[in-house]
């Protein structure tokens, strides 16, 4: 983890810093609300350096002037993590009442928010937090209201109390299979602080909030960086992870050149959803003879598709979920 490095240009202003694989931006002009932010995620650690670098070469070009910035994000180990949340979601306002978590019967160390709104059916959801290290440190996952049933949290408990210190190994996640299936999951994935995203939202506890939820095996490969684990989890088309009644969304990886009415081209895999390949199959069969598709499953083996296979669509489902 780096501290902020900041320049400016005039009233103009560029901040950046590095958290292992992932760079942070903002910028933006003081005194108005213009600007922005945005992460990215890197391959390593490696690639966010020299990229960090490069945006701070862009900067300077542009005639922006190194300041002094401020320190990373630390955290406050004596930080309780459920008061912590609590605490920072609680807006004195009298229309909304403090949200409580509460113990649930049967497990120690696991405590439960209900978020259920009456004027809204349907669109709630239920927060758990498996804690760890008096209280310190937790393991999280949401359930959507519609898809919450005792019985299969339960079962998802179970694992999780087994497991509650992986999440903190010094690895970026682990894909676990379940001993019995949570409705029709039948994987976990538990995913590091880093991974889990809770830097921004809490940061007194975001090096010890992890993240964990059930998948279909399909949805996450046995041996994926964490870079493409990230894009799944976080990015375009992402996994709906509450939402524990959710049929596959499988594994997707794409490179490609489509040489038909608009040149089409990915020179190395990336994540894509079944809609970007849908529609390169629909330009497939009109493209040029040495145009292709190469699809990339959750088990690492990656199928070629051309103008010539006039099956391709259906090669291609049966590949992805096999």
């Amino acid at each position: 983890m780096t501290g902020w490095r900041r320049f400016e240009k005039g009233a103009q202003y560029f901040s950046i810093r590095r958290e292992g694989i992932r760079c942070f931006l903002s910028w933006g002009e003081d005194g108005t609300r213009r600007g922005g932010s945005l992460r990215m995620t890197c391959d390593d650690e490696q690639h966010a350096e020299k990229h960090m670098a490069g945006k701070i070469r862009e900067r300077l070009r542009k005639g922006f002037v190194e300041v002094a910035g401020r320190p990373a994000p630390i955290g406050d180990p004596e930080a309780l993590v459920v008061e912590t949340i609590v605490a920072s979601e609680y807006k004195p306002n009298g229309i909304l009442p403090r949200r409580e978590f509460h113990p649930v019967p049967g497990y120690q160390d696991v405590v439960c928010n209900e978020m259920i709104f009456a004027a809204s059916p349907g669109w709630g959801f239920y927060r758990y937090l498996v804690l760890r290290d008096a209280g310190r440190s937790a393991i999280k996952f949401n359930v959507r209201e519609t898809a919450h049933d005792p019985t299969t949290v339960a079962a998802f408990l179970d694992f999780l109390m087994t497991v509650r210190d992986l999440p903190f190994d010094g690895r970026s996640h682990a894909k676990l299979p379940l001993p019995k299936p949570v409705g029709p999951l039948t994987h976990a994935l538990l995913c590091s602080p880093a991974l889990a995203q809770m830097a921004e939202t809490y940061p007194a506890i975001s090096a010890r909030v992890a993240g964990a939820f059930p998948i279909h095996d399909c949805e996450i490969g046995d041996d994926e960086p964490e870079v493409r684990v990230d894009a799944r989890i976080h990015g375009h088309g992402s996994l709906s992870y509450a939402d524990w009644t959710r049929g596959p969304k499988p594994v997707v990886d794409l490179r490609f050149e489509i040489q038909g009415r608009h040149l089409m081209r990915e020179k190395t895999f990336k994540v894509y959803d079944q809609n970007q390949l849908d529609q390169l199959l629909r330009e497939l069969p009109g493209a040029a003879a040495d145009s292709f598709v190469d699809l990339r499953s959750y088990r690492g083996d990656v199928l070629r598709l051309t103008p010539a296979d006039t099956d391709a669509a259906e090669r291609a489902a049966a590949f992805i979920i096999a």
